[in-house]
């Protein structure tokens, strides 16, 4: 009896010794672990472009989707419907669309996060906080289905968001957008390991609570060259 109790007294101190140690980490050690389990903690490492193949759900819509991206701010996205193809670019400069069904070219200037906003959300973009981009604090543990996570709140500009990261694993689970006028959030999940590399295969975008769109990639490539003339407006006769 008496070994029990001292074996139940030896359990309690080693987990609240756990606790402490998790709760001493700081922001710049848990962002560093994250970035080093998915491999762009070196800045060798960065992921500079991207071609990804998949699909795109909405509305309970699936269509076939290819992507290509330079990082920070060209992204073109093809999505497939009926054997056509539907295009949207943004170039750092400007954002166009191509729609071959209405026949129309779209043009607008581009917004000055459109296409890092992909590649920020995609990845992360974590890599901005140790590269002094973007400031942040932590904000203590809480709880993201059922797994225990590090809450962040990073801040750009005006713009802030919420970081759930995994207490054991590291890996981005979720990201709150703090923003006025939609709520949104993303859920990552199905990493894999892409050229050593560990990538969410797996996004969930919801807005004000509910499921809006599901972007799951079958094949991803990084760091391979891309093509400028991709992201060019199509001269149209």
């Amino acid at each position: 009896m008496l070994n029990q109790k001292i074996n139940w007294k030896i359990l309690a101190l080693l987990l609240l010794f756990n606790q402490n140690i998790f709760a001493q980490l700081t922001i710049d050690e848990i962002i560093n672990k994250h970035l080093k389990i998915i491999g762009t903690l070196d800045d060798k490492r960065k992921i500079t472009s991207f071609e990804i193949g998949g699909t795109f759900t909405q509305n309970k819509f699936q269509l076939p989707i290819k992507m290509w991206g330079i990082v920070p701010n060209h992204l073109r996205m093809n999505m497939v419907f009926n054997g056509i193809d539907f295009i949207k670019v943004s170039n750092g400069t400007i954002d166009w669309e191509l729609n071959p069904m209405k026949d129309t070219l779209t043009i607008k200037d581009g917004k000055a996060d459109g296409a890092s906003d992909f590649c920020s959300r995609w990845t992360g973009g974590l890599n901005e906080y140790k590269d002094g981009i973007i400031t942040g604090k932590l904000l203590g543990l809480e709880n993201v289905e059922d797994v225990e996570a590090y809450k962040l709140k990073m801040q750009k500009g005006d713009k802030s968001r919420i970081y759930y990261i995994d207490r054991l694993s590291y890996l981005l689970l979720r990201v709150d957008d703090e923003d006025k006028e939609v709520e949104k959030t993303t859920f990552y999940s199905d990493y894999r390991n892409v050229d050593g590399y560990l990538l969410a295969h797996r996004m969930e975008g919801f807005e004000f609570g509910k499921l809006a769109i599901i972007m799951e990639f079958e094949t991803i490539k990084v760091n391979t060259k891309v093509d400028q003339k991709l992201f060019k407006v199509p001269e149209r006769e």
